[in-house]
């Protein structure tokens, strides 16, 4: 994923994350796709984060 640097940024991220989260086969999805979706909300975090200092 390539880095937001403003925080519309990381709103149309999100906002292609939920989309994506909503096109899931919930029988298909495996532990390490859990763990890349927690990783990525842990990237936009900590960038809006950065972006409220």
């Amino acid at each position: 994923m390539e880095e937001p640097h403003t925080m519309n940024q990381v709103k149309v991220r999100l906002t292609q994350f939920l989309e994506d989260i909503d096109q899931v086969n919930p029988d298909e999805v495996d532990i390490k796709d859990v763990d890349e979706w927690i990783s990525l909300l842990d990237q936009l975090e900590k960038k809006v984060n950065q972006l409220r200092k």
